[in-house]
């Protein structure tokens, strides 16, 4: 039985201050243009009590194939995403 490694992103919610600056870089990406609809994630801040909640649509995430990193991590002042990797077995 073969393996395959799999690479998907992760948003860490206890980094994320809900800036949506990966938001409007993944949207760019997709979209050319800053349109929150086109973006692979959605980040909601609640002001009134500072929880954040995070949708990462991983189905719809290419990572960026023309980038070194893709754009959300680059654009993520502080660090809160990143490259996950796992091992799936192949039957």
């Amino acid at each position: 039985m073969k393996t395959r490694l799999r690479y998907f992103l992760e948003i860490n919610r206890n980094k994320c201050t809900g800036c949506q600056a990966c938001v409007l870089a993944c949207s760019y990406h997709h979209s050319k243009t800053f349109n929150l609809s086109s973006s692979c994630i959605d980040i909601y801040r609640n002001n009134s009590n500072g929880n954040i909640e995070i949708n990462l649509d991983q189905s719809r995430c290419d990572m960026c194939p023309d980038e070194d990193i893709p754009l959300c991590m680059q654009f993520c002042a502080v660090n809160a995403i990143n490259f996950i990797r796992t091992r799936e077995k192949n039957l």
